[in-house]
């Protein structure tokens, strides 16, 4: 294996970097590398080569292939004219901005206009469709590919390959006041850094696996092999996409933004085998997943801590006493061995799905411990006991080599304690642990971790306000809003469903279904012309007879449920942080547009209905359709939540309805409310 890591250190966001803090690009890149490698010298991570792309080799390999595409008549001088984000070091489209942002970093992008030479990669469409066509996994995970195919379907532009506008990069050999592209040039790594075109080269490529992120996949999986289809090289045979690591409320972590948790002091805090344990085990490789130290503690005290150093530590300490701490002469019992499904494991990591391995591992160790615990050696006479305790001591050292690629420096603990050698794969079957041999000095794998305080997410809403429409208003129509910030969402509370089913039964449904405030809502139905249909509360009421209960969808809904179901009144709650602009509720005029829950489609509005909207979109019709762009999910972080009110309510009744509502959401999710403003306009 030869496996490659390093740092692209070239483009416009390196020199601004650099300038910022007062050095030279080269100086302020050379800082920059050493806490990269120190990070992998802390976690454990292993590399044959950490590459630069200032390295020698890497800029004449660069200039090298430059000119082989160029002198191909795949590259040509032309002049560009665009939108960058720097951050990115990439051009975007307009319509592929998120509200005039860069759609990664939520960053202003310039529009940049220079001289460049451009790379002729709308030549290569087809020939990069057959490609993915003839080679299914290519790309993965699936869907990953199927977003490349459909936009590569959609049409390739040629690509800017060279800059004039800043210095900091590699200069062309045929014009020399351009430097290549950073995209163009830090792809080329993967070849300088095998040291193409020699003997390793020859040997290593094609790679057999780039491990990349999401946000860059385009390059690796696009511009990446059209640009070896034209120098004449091998594509890699397979790209792996990972998602993105999050805050523990579904934050991107952004350096630019400044989310970030500090890999070296997490390391430094919890140790490097913990944390490397819980992101492999926790995040399946190609998907988002948040980071949290309340679950890392509790993995680490639950599975690592319990499961496995407990069964360490018992082998250990039952072989001190009944072997004299030596290896006894038996066999590994296979009711035991049988247990444990190399052949699965093995299949995990060919899927490069690691959660799904370390839970068939660990899946042995609880065999291992419920082991023990059945055949209680302690109890055994001597013969018996060595046994039951050969087995147990053999299957720790097939435990241990499993887990290397994963928690390498308790593996060797382990190994260490049982007095012998790691051991590679091969190594990985029973009854390799030879009788006589002397164990080693037991030691405590993992030390319990006190539980922290609890995590809080960070109160960061924006300011908005309801405007309501002069005709709705003098129609009746009334609305109470609050904010709440820094919620944590769940799927459901124990104590939140006790409470609405008691709720439930000591609510006079009926009564509820004919108060004057459900009529209320029926009469501006009819004064705006609109066919009268069932609504919130009425569905509710429905479910609450049928189940004696309500539906649990999360605590924010579930909270506000409470409050509809005895007061008759509707409730609406949206993700603030997908709000856009302040709010309007207003009388639809038919061009406009709305994505019911769970459909992702738009659904056209019949004028003459009343909807509250944003500066985008429709966030409700009427009062049950709720759209799906602001819901609420479990990563919500800030809640818009209002209550509607009708010509037979008075303005207090929602006053304190709301007030009601946001007090239970805070009891069940957390975080601080404050009342928003509405008025006729």
């Amino acid at each position: 294996m030869f496996f490659l890591t390093g740092t692209d250190e070239h483009g416009k966001k390196i020199q601004q970097a650099a300038e910022k803090a007062g050095k030279k690009p080269k100086e302020f890149v050379d800082g920059q590398v050493g806490s990269f490698k120190e990070l992998c010298k802390r976690w454990g991570t292993s590399y044959d080569r950490f590459i630069r792309t200032t390295d020698a080799d890497h800029e004449k390999v660069s200039q090298e292939i430059f000119q082989r595409v160029l002198d191909k008549g795949d590259i040509y001088l032309g002049r560009y004219e665009g939108l960058y984000c720097t951050a990115c070091e990439a051009f975007y489209l307009e319509k592929d901005l998120a509200e005039e942002k860069c759609p990664v970093h939520n960053r202003s992008v310039e529009a940049l206009s220079e001289d460049s030479y451009f790379f002729r990669l709308s030549k290569y469409q087809e020939r990069l469709l057959a490609f993915f066509e003839k080679n299914p996994g290519f790309i993965s995970p699936e869907r990953r590919r199927q977003e490349i195919v459909n936009r590569v379907e959609e049409g390739l532009k040629d690509l800017s390959v060279s800059r004039t506008s800043f210095s900091w990069g590699i200069p062309l050999r045929n014009d020399p006041k351009h430097v290549i592209y950073v995209w163009f040039d830090a792809l080329i790594n993967y070849l300088s850094g095998v040291g193409y075109p020699g003997a390793k080269y020859k040997k290593f490529w094609p790679a057999d696996i780039h491990v990349i992120g999401k946000d860059i996949l385009w390059f690796h999986s696009v511009i990446w092999p059209a640009m070896l289809f034209s120098a004449g090289i091998e594509p890699p045979r397979k790209i792996f996409v990972h998602g993105f690591i999050n805050t523990a409320f579904g934050e991107k972590l952004s350096k630019t933004s400044g989310t970030i948790i500090d890999p070296v002091e997490l390391s430094g805090k919890y140790g490097a085998d913990t944390v490397r344990y819980f992101l492999l085990r926790e995040i399946p490789l190609g998907e988002d997943g948040n980071f949290s130290v309340d679950a890392l503690v509790e993995r680490h005290n639950r599975e690592l801590a319990n499961d496995l150093g407990n069964l360490v530590n018992r082998a250990l300490s039952l072989a001190e006493k009944k072997l004299g701490n030596k290896v006894p002469k038996a066999r590994t019992d296979p009711e035991l061995s049988a247990r444990l499904d190399l052949k699965k494991i093995s299949g995990h990591m060919d899927a490069l799905e690691a959660h799904s391995a370390l839970a068939e591992i660990f899946s042995f160790v609880s065999a291992c411990n419920k082991y023990v615990n059945d055949k209680v050696p302690w109890k055994l006479d001597d013969r018996e006991a060595e046994a039951v305790l050969y087995s147990v001591l053999d299957s720790c050292r097939v435990i241990a080599i499993l887990l290397q690629p994963f928690i390498p420096a308790t593996s060797e603990k382990i190994a260490r304690q049982l007095g012998v050698e790691p051991g590679g794969l091969e190594e990985a079957k029973f009854n390799l642990l030879k009788p006589g041999a002397k164990l080693g000095k037991k030691e405590i794998l993992f030390a319990k971790i006190d539980a922290p305080a609890q995590e809080k997410p960070p109160v960061k809403a924006q300011e908005i306000s309801v405007k309501i429409e002069p005709r709705l208003a003098k129609l009746g129509m009334k609305v109470a809003a609050a904010v709440i910030e820094g919620v944590s969402v769940k799927k459901k509370h124990e104590g939140l469903e006790r409470r609405i089913r008691e709720t439930v039964k000591a609510t006079d449904l009926s009564k509820v279904e004919n108060s004057g405030v459900i009529k209320g809502y029926l009469e501006l139905y009819d004064a705006l012309g609109i066919k009268r249909q069932g609504h919130a509360v009425s569905n509710l009421i429905a479910i609450a007879r049928q189940s004696g209960k309500l539906p649990t969808i999360n605590t924010v809904v579930d909270s506000y449920n409470l409050t509809s179901i005895t007061k008759g009144l509707i409730v609406g709650a949206h993700d603030l942080d997908m709000v856009s602009g302040n709010v309007h509720v207003k009388v639809a005029n038919g061009s406009e547009y709305f994505v019911p829950l769970g459909t992702g489609q738009r659904q056209a509005i019949a004028p003459g209905e009343y909807v509250f909207v944003d500066d985008k979109v429709v966030l409700c019709r009427l009062d049950v359709k709720q759209g799906d762009r602001t819901k609420v999910t479990n990563a919500t972080k800030n809640i818009f939540l209002y209550v509607q009110g009708n010509a037979r309510t008075t303005q207090q009744e929602l006053d304190s309805a709301l007030e009601e509502i946001c007090l239970n959401i805070t009891k069940f999710c957390g975080g601080n409310w404050k009342n928003v403003a509405v008025s006729v306009a």
